[in-house]
């Protein structure tokens, strides 16, 4: 099949279209040839008609023309007043399949762009226009898609220009509503065309602007009383559209000294509401106290204004304020490259004033409940997320402080901000499950896989010491055998504290809060396994050292007690000074869906563990360089003293702990690759050491061939 277009220009549309920013009229042709049941070809074509289009905006077909992704044709019409290359191959034709409904809102959006559609096609313009479109939609039961979505924005569009009426919004709530119960897919869809974020940004506008025709102290104002889905609440110096999955809230101080609204899922003492939509609330003063208010039962949301902030908003000039609360977040789709998975777990409020700046001068407060708070304590999870306000784009916290201290004993969250949007409580971003096969997060599986090996090859190695050292009575009593047993002591700890970690990710599931006794201990016991550690690799240094450069005999005795001495006693010291000094520095730290872990933070890791870790590899690296330079300039060199060397070099470099060098350089973020490295090798200590002091001792390799095969032995002692 091949295509050849010619373009048709409407000229009687195009006078005095370039003075005013838009682009003309333009019908596109589309021919193509298709193969009949009898084998012939025939040529057939398809008209596609935009209308008139004012720039930097796209533009639909009046015919229905749905791509293969989903979304519509559309062109946009370009800063220059010139119209936007169409893809050679449109990839659609008119579909007989698609919805009446559909056809039909596509149609009405062409003929409102087109002005054909004018007051005098409606009675009562244009609220006629709003109820169209939503019985259209109620016909299509609920199944809305993607080019139903920019239908209605294209519509809507227009509706917004007109001066604002009272009926028509109740009208435009009912297709907000039923919009925001479309397929998430759908809106996702059209997200990528701006279509909800348009739809967002003039339902604002447009409820904001109809507040001044409502401002009413003792007359309610008149409206369609055949409204079923959308109640209408007048109260003195207030009025209220209250939908299921969206209200809009207009209040006035002057009238009656209101200043805020709390919204409830059930009834109580003192608040009005709609029991069919699952909907109370009741008002606020400026003088409510915040704390009382965190504590009522069944809150969804709540703000208000402090008579401080309320008497500097008057003097600019502030007489009402608008409330706008939606059930849901279908339309707040967040397609940024900066998403961070993070998804609203509460309704979302919606502030504005819009006579005075949206920069307060003093701080507004506003409470969310955390939706997802009873399934996270039941399921213990870490209680982490922020409050954030959308800039019309993505999710953001700038400009807005989260009360954090009350996240793991209380669904509602207290937030504070300086300027006027939409708000909502977000949860996710730490508490979303990896996805193993895409981008970073397979990265960052494969890290913790490559842990996971290591460390229980190195638990392996390190049973197989302990066995070794039970049966060989011979092999234990060496003075080497004993400072290995006294490090693997160390490495054993240290070894099994991250089995904990891993046992509890997988199983217990048990989610550690910031400052509890059981993390502090935890993180404690973390930061002196590894010091302990450290502690016996410089000393191993040490002897090392003397024992290949400057080749003393170190005195036998007592040298392993005393050592031993050294090495539990010296990460004492850090690990009690960070107890004394900062014991929150051991703070949760998140794997997968909650805390599973306790370890040192901020300063308290710095000083606490990179430091003397720090100094110990400083000092391990120059010992190692020493004993290199020493070993190579042996002479006489041959291949069986070149194999001992480098098995010597190798011993030395896991024994000494070098492979940490790759850790360090991991946690300035000096790239992946450093932290793989560190992964594989750090973790293998266990193992390498059993291999050199086990499998590579003729002692050791002999007590087990002897027990193995059941011969007496004088080296095997099972007391």
């Amino acid at each position: 099949m091949y295509s050849h277009r010619f373009v048709l220009f409407a000229f009687s549309l195009v006078a005095g279209i370039a003075a005013l920013s838009y682009c003309p009229p333009i019908e596109i042709i589309d021919y193509y040839e298709s193969q009949n049941e009898n084998g012939s070809n025939s040529r057939k074509n398809y008209s596609y008609s935009f209308p008139l289009t004012p720039i930097n905006e796209f533009a639909l077909t009046r015919e229905l023309c749905v791509q293969s992704d989903g979304l519509p044709l559309v062109r946009k019409c370009l800063a220059n007043q010139q119209w936007a290359q169409l893809d050679r191959n449109i990839g659609c034709r008119p579909s007989q399949g698609m919805a009446v409904e559909s056809q039909s809102l596509s149609e009405l959006q062409y003929e409102l762009s087109m002005g054909i559609s004018e007051r005098s096609s409606f009675i009562d313009y244009p609220l006629a226009v709003m109820r169209n479109v939503s019985d259209l939609i109620a016909q299509m039961d609920a199944k809305i898609e993607p080019v139903d979505v920019l239908s209605i924005n294209k519509i809507i569009d227009r509706v917004v220009n007109e001066p604002k009426d009272m009926a028509a919004c109740i009208q435009m709530i009912r297709v907000y509503s039923d919009l925001m119960g479309a397929n998430s897919s759908v809106l996702e869809l059209s997200a990528r065309l701006n279509a909800t974020n348009d739809l967002l940004y003039k339902f604002e506008d447009y409820t904001n602007g109809l507040a001044p025709q409502l401002k009413s102290c003792n007359e309610p104002i008149a409206v369609d009383p055949t409204q079923e889905l959308v109640d209408v609440k007048m109260h003195n110096g207030v009025q209220a559209l209250i939908g299921k999955v969206l209200s809009v809230f207009y209040l006035f101080p002057e009238c009656n000294a209101f200043t805020g609204i709390a919204i409830y899922t059930k009834p109580g003492p003192g608040r009005e509401g709609c029991p069919h939509h699952g909907f109370w609330y009741r008002f606020l003063y400026s003088n409510q106290s915040l704390n009382a208010l965190r504590e009522e039962p069944d809150l969804l949301t709540a703000s208000y204004l402090t008579r401080e902030l309320w008497e500097a908003l008057q003097v600019a000039g502030a007489t009402y304020m608008v409330f706008k609360i939606y059930a849901n977040n279908a339309l707040f789709v967040d397609l940024s490259a900066s998403n961070t998975g993070a998804k609203p777990a509460s309704h979302v409020l919606s502030i504005n004033i819009p006579q005075v700046s949206p920069h307060l001068p003093y701080p507004l407060a506003f409470l969310l409940r955390n939706e997802d708070f009873d399934e996270a304590f039941r399921k213990r999870k870490r209680f982490d997320g922020y409050c954030a306000y959308w800039n019309y784009g993505n999710w953001t916290q700038q400009g807005i402080t989260t009360d954090t201290m009350n996240l793991s004993s209380s669904p509602i969250v207290a937030c504070f901000t300086h300027h006027l949007t939409q708000f909502a409580f977000l949860v996710g971003a730490s508490n979303k499950h990896r996805n193993c096969r895409y981008g970073l997060d397979r990265l960052e599986c494969l890290l913790d896989t490559t842990t996971a090996v290591g460390c229980s090859l190195s638990l392996f190695g390190l049973l197989m010491i302990w066995l070794t050292a039970a049966i060989s009575k011979r092999w234990r009593s060496l003075q080497s055998t004993k400072l290995l047993l006294n490090m693997c002591v160390a490495l054993t700890l240290l070894f099994l504290l991250m089995l904990l970690l891993y046992v509890n990710e997988w199983a217990i599931r048990y989610s550690f809060d910031r400052g509890s006794w059981a993390c502090i201990a935890l993180g404690a016991v973390f930061q002196y396994a590894v010091l302990f550690l450290f502690s016996w690799m410089l000393l191993v240094g040490h002897l090392q050292y003397r024992k290949h450069v400057t080749v003393l005999v170190a005195p036998t005795e007592n040298i392993v007690g005393r050592l031993a001495a050294i090495a539990w006693t010296m990460p004492l010291l850090p690990t009690l000074a960070l107890l004394l000094v900062d014991p929150e520095a051991y703070s949760p730290v998140l794997s997968g869906e909650f805390a599973s872990v306790c370890y040192p933070a901020g300063a308290g890791l710095i000083y606490g563990i990179l430091l003397p870790i720090g100094l110990v590899l400083g000092a391990n690296v120059f010992t190692f360089g020493c004993i290199l330079f020493r070993v190579s300039r042996l002479r006489h060199r041959n291949g069986q003293l070149i194999w001992q060397q480098f098995r010597l070099f190798l011993l030395l470099f896991f024994l000494l702990g070098l492979t940490w060098i790759f850790g360090l350089c991991a946690y300035f973020n000096l790239g992946f690759s450093l932290k793989f490295l560190f992964c594989l090798l750090a973790t293998v200590q266990g193992f390498v050491v059993f291999v050199y002091f086990v499998v590579f001792d003729r002692y050791a390799r002999a007590a087990w061939v002897q027990l193995l095969m059941g011969q007496p032995t004088a080296n095997v002692d099972f007391r």
